[in-house]
Order: C-alpha cells, then structure tokens, then sequence
C-alpha cells in the first residue's frame, strides 16, 4: 500500500491510502478531521489542503505515492465555553465528575472536583466528525451510506471526548472519574451512544430513544449520563440550556434560543414550555458560503460601514473569509446601503449607489459580486443561503408565538444561547429581520448553555432529575408540513 507524508503544524506522520481513494477518504480513515460540509462532493471547497505546495480540494485529488501533503491550520477559532456561574452543589461524593457540550461543530469538556464543586478546567476543539459533512443530516446519511458509517462516527466522537477528558485528568487518578453528563442535540446524543439514527431523518422523525431512561453506558469506567430530550431535533442541549437559564422557575413568557446548524428553540416559563426546530443550516457557522469558514484565526468576523467599509479579523490576521457574524454584519450593512435589495438580490454595478460600485462586479447572471477584500467576496447564491436560514429562524419564532397568544412585544425576555448570542451583532440579526426588533433590554446573552447545563447535572443527582423534569413538561410542534410555518418562511425571506 502506498503512503503520503502530512504535515500539521509542527507534526508529520504517514498516511497509506488504497488505489484510486480520495485523499479526502484517506485523511478520513487516519482520523484526520478536515471540514466538508458537502461531505465530499467538492461543491463547498472547505476540504483544501495543500498537495505537493499546491492548493487542492481533498475530495478531488487522488493521491500518488511520496506526495507531501500541508494541513491548514484550524487552531484559535472562536470556541465558546464562556458559561454562566456555577453554583456549588451539596454533596457527599469524592472523586471527579465532567460534563460534555456535544455540538455538531464543536465539542467541549469540563472537569469538577466532585467534594468542593470546583472546576479543573475546561478544554474545547473541532468536532472530529467534521470531515463527515457540517450538519447532522450529512452525518445521518454517512450512517445510512456506509454499513460501518454509525460505528465510525460514533467511535471518533468517543475517541475524541475521551482523549480531552483524559487530557483535563493529567495529575488526578482517573479511576476517581465517577460520572460524565452529556448534552448535546439528539442526533449528536445517538451517534455517541451508538443508536440508530436513520428514522430521525424522515417523518415522523421518531428517535431511537430521549433518554429519559438512563442508557447503560460508560467511558473511561465512569458512567454516562445523557440529558433528555424533546423531540428528534430538540435536544439534551435545549433541556440543559432550559436548566442553566433558569426560565424554568420563572413567572412569565420567555423564548430561549439556540441557533447554530440547526435552529433550536423554545418559549414558556415556570409552567412548561413550547418547543421546535428549524433547519436553519450551516449558513451560520461559515459553511455553504463561497468565502465562508469557522470562527478560525483569518475569519471576518464583524463588518460596519463609515466612508468605508472596517472589519474585525479573528486573531488580526490576514482575511480569509467570512465567519457566521461577519456574514450578518455584511449583509445587513449591504441592505442599508443599497447593494442588495428588499427581494434580496445582490445587484449588479450599474444598479447599485455610485460609491458602492467599486466594490461589485458581475457574475454571468446579471447578479452581483460584492468583494470586501481582494481574496473576501460574497455571492448573490451566498446571500440566498442566508436568506433560508434567517427565514426559518423567524417563522419558528412566529409559530411558537402563536403557540402561546403571544406578540413579540408581550414577551418578558429574549434568551439567547451559544455563539449566536456571544459573537453575533443582534441590531443585525434584527436588521436583516431574523429576529423580532425588541429592546435592548429584553435581550440576553447567556453564553453555552449547554456545557453549563451539563455543568450543574455533572455536580448534583438532584439537578439531573430537574432536567427530566423540564424535558417532560416540554410540548412539541413539528413544522414540517405545517400551512403557517411555510407562510411565515416565504413571508420572512425578503429583507
């Protein structure tokens, strides 16, 4: 068998590869974890790579013997972990307890001193399940295409969550490892423990399991605690971020939001709450965009407009592309200033206010290319990406508010989760008309709710049953197939 030398960073190593493999596929079965959001098809061009000092698309190169082959760099990105405080939790237990955010980009690990409710760290990375496509239905399908393809994924996630855990327990004996709480989306949830996933992707959309009874299940010798869920696409991070925010002993009517590769959401208060999800797709996370990438070193990340066009750049190096934030930023300055219209059309030069003409050329079909920079440039197809994913994020909003007799202008709070909240600019969210224009102070930012979920069911049994609890009194609509929901997204993809 032929083999290939890999370079990442300061690490080499030899990768052997069958005849006529993709390097993609080969990179793959060494564990190799690059992004392809179009799992493979070279429709995403995420999977670059360079090949003998040459920049290549990994799913399209086949490989020869002796080729030198460079890995990017995916170090530094914007991998949010920032939670809010944990309280302390009474307990009789000794030993170690962590909890996992499981997202379907990302993953992170806390550790805690069970007796002293004292955190030991926190270390986070890329989902190793990247290069098996940027959502969950990519990775659904990887398990339907391939025989082996759930054991994969699953194997990879397990190896990864329980290579950082160990890397936390570096000077604690491990054995004292007593219980791991994982929270994750309901996809992400079954492939970690090994369920089928195939009947999540068509309706009813029924999952194998919520896990609102304990599944017999270990790593590392310390038991594994799922959190419940609600529904296929409503997961064990919705009921730990319901958790964490503490909406659920509130008085009132709140929405919790959680918008990433899928848009999760929730409104209620102390009685319960009403949930549903939407396929707000990768869109904001950097991919199915033409210049679009993680929230890495090199990415845009915030845009405004002032006699020119000023922009942040993820560790001040030379822009790359544009991160979920700095897509929304961009977007809703080029709606303000004339360059995309109401329809959402990216105009062509002629069409467009004299002193944004330089910025724009035209593509083959009469549309508009608006370039940033010379290397960062966004397509009329990037802005109709974005355009279904704010849509839907907007009509879920409005089918849970009907749900509820509510207007937006009646809620008592705006609750939002993950780096969508963090690093996004909401006066843009609300410009481009994904979210409800409120008040500044009915709007909060709550950092990962899923890792401080996580956290407090890590740290108390008690806690653990407040999850089961809020999962229960959770209600469900599912939207697909629904007459008001496809209203509101076709009423909700203008600007």
């Amino acid at each position: 068998m032929s083999s290939i030398q890999v370079i990442c960073g300061d690490k080499s190593f030899a990768v052997r590869f069958n005849a006529g493999e993709t390097l993609l596929s080969a990179l793959r079965r060494a564990g190799v974890s690059i992004p392809a959001a179009c799992v493979g098809r070279g429709k995403c061009g995420k999977c670059r790579v360079s090949v003998n000092s040459v920049s290549r698309l990994a799913c399209k190169v086949i490989p020869t013997d002796g080729d030198v082959i460079t890995l990017p760099e995916t170090s530094g990105g914007m991998i949010l972990t920032d939670t809010i405080e944990i309280s302390p939790a009474e307990t009789n237990e000794t030993g170690y307890a962590a909890a996992v955010d499981l997202g379907t980009t990302t993953v992170a690990v806390r550790l805690y001193e069970l007796s002293s409710s004292r955190e030991l760290g926190t270390v986070s990375r890329w989902n190793a399940q990247a290069s098996y496509g940027a959502d969950v239905i990519s990775r659904i399908q990887h398990t339907i295409d391939d025989p082996d393809g759930l054991k994969t994924l699953s194997d990879r996630i397990r190896k990864q969550v329980s290579e950082l855990i160990a890397l936390l327990m570096r000077g604690h004996e491990l054995r004292e490892l007593k219980t791991i709480v994982i929270a994750g989306n309901t996809v992400m949830q079954h492939i970690f423990a090994g369920c089928e996933v195939k009947s999540i992707a068509v309706a009813p959309f029924k999952p194998e399991t919520l896990f609102w009874e304990p599944v017999r299940d270990d790593l590392l010798g310390a038991q594994i605690v799922y959190s419940p869920c609600v529904a296929g696409y409503v997961g064990g991070d919705i009921t730990a971020g319901l958790l964490a925010s503490g909406l659920y002993e509130k008085d009132g009517c709140f929405l919790f939001l959680d918008i990433g590769t899928n848009g999760e959401m929730a409104i209620g208060g102390r009685g319960g709450f009403t949930c549903c999800a939407v396929a707000s797709g990768p869109a904001f996370e950097g991919a199915g965009i033409s210049c679009g990438m993680a929230g890495i070193g090199g990415a845009i990340s915030h845009v405004r407009y002032d006699n020119g066009f000023l922009y942040d750049v993820i560790g001040s190096e030379t822009p790359r592309g544009l991160c979920g934030s700095g897509l929304i930023d961009l977007v809703a300055a080029l709606i303000r200033l004339g360059v995309i219209d109401e329809s959402g059309r990216l105009l062509p030069p002629c069409d467009v206010p004299e002193k944004m003409r330089r910025y724009v050329t035209a593509d083959d079909n009469g549309n508009g290319v608006f370039h940033l920079t010379p290397e960062v440039y966004l397509t009329a197809a990037d802005v109709r990406n974005l355009q279904l994913a704010k849509a839907a994020v907007a009509a879920g909003v409005q089918v849970l508010l009907n749900s509820r007799g509510k207007s937006a202008e009646e809620l008592d709070g705006v609750y939002i989760a993950g780096g969508f909240g963090t690093y996004i600019d909401i006066g843009s969210a609300m410009d481009i008309g994904m979210l409800p224009r409120l008040g500044k102070s009915l709007l909060h930012c709550l950092g990962n709710t899923s890792l401080a979920g996580a956290s407090m069911a890590a740290l108390s049994s008690e806690r653990r049953g407040t999850l089961l609890e809020i999962a229960e009194k959770c209600g469900y609509i599912e939207l697909s197939g629904r007459q008001d929901f496809t209203q509101y997204f076709t009423d909700n993809m203008t600007f």
